[in-house]
């Protein structure tokens, strides 16, 4: 499972190198969704805390971009680049080395395709690419077709309902036969299921097309930035 641990505002702050008033500059901003930032008590009172792997990738994403772009103008560059309706080079994903040929296959992607690609295809790279690890092929073949099927519900329906993407196996016997299935669905993040059901993997789909938004959008070309010349005030690196 890729269910995030969660981590404390200050080891954020001190593994990144950042300070307070940077972070909730860019939550202002909304370079950080709101949602991450989770109130929990603690026995010194009323703490924050993060999912662990998703803010720790998204601070080292906005610095490397923040490199070619003032922070103002970040969320923007965010926007324009990246949309419901986008499409994406083929090389752009290439670059970033964000699939190999068994997602190609089971996404019906040609590798020498010369068209681009739609947001719906890219997403469905994303999602398949975060599983080719765990899942048997059968398996992906079955995400696949469970994101084709609800396409354009899915996209409308993502960012709102913080949808999650289940692969879940079960094991069934009866009649000195056992047998094991895979199914696929996609509900909120408190699903409960069957608790003879295996939760294999868990993927944030609002997660993936964070990703996705933040990936392509580090320049045009889908070239990641160079990062501001050392030396500079902290002044000049929240510009």
């Amino acid at each position: 499972m890729n269910d995030d641990k969660l981590i404390s505002k200050k080891d954020v702050l001190e593994r990144m190198h950042i300070s307070y008033g940077q972070l909730y500059r860019w939550k202002r901003k909304g370079l950080i969704p709101e949602s991450w930032f989770i109130r929990r008590s603690t026995f010194t009172g009323q703490e924050t805390f993060f999912p662990e792997h998703k803010i720790l990738e998204r601070i080292e994403q906005i610095k490397d971009m923040k490199g070619d772009h003032p922070l103002d103008d970040l969320a923007d560059v965010i926007t324009s680049h990246v949309n419901a309706k986008l499409q994406v080079a083929f090389d752009q994903l290439q670059r970033l080395k964000w699939f190999d040929d068994t997602v190609l296959e089971t996404c019906d992607i040609d590798r020498g395709r010369s068209t681009p690609l739609s947001i719906h295809e890219t997403l469905c790279i994303a999602v398949l690419s975060r599983l080719r690890k765990t899942a048997r092929a059968e398996e992906l073949d079955l995400v696949k077709r469970t994101l084709v099927d609800r396409r354009d519900e899915l996209l409308d329906r993502i960012a709102d309902e913080k949808l999650h993407l289940y692969l879940l196996r079960k094991k069934l016997s009866g009649g000195g036969i056992s047998a094991e299935i895979s199914l696929v669905t996609v509900a909120g993040p408190k699903a409960v299921f069957d608790p003879d059901i295996e939760k294999v993997e868990t993927i944030d789909l609002g997660h993936i097309l964070e990703r996705i938004k933040l990936d392509l959008a580090k320049t045009p070309e889908g070239e990641p930035p160079k990062r501001t010349a050392e030396g500079n005030t902290e002044a000049d690196d929240e510009r």
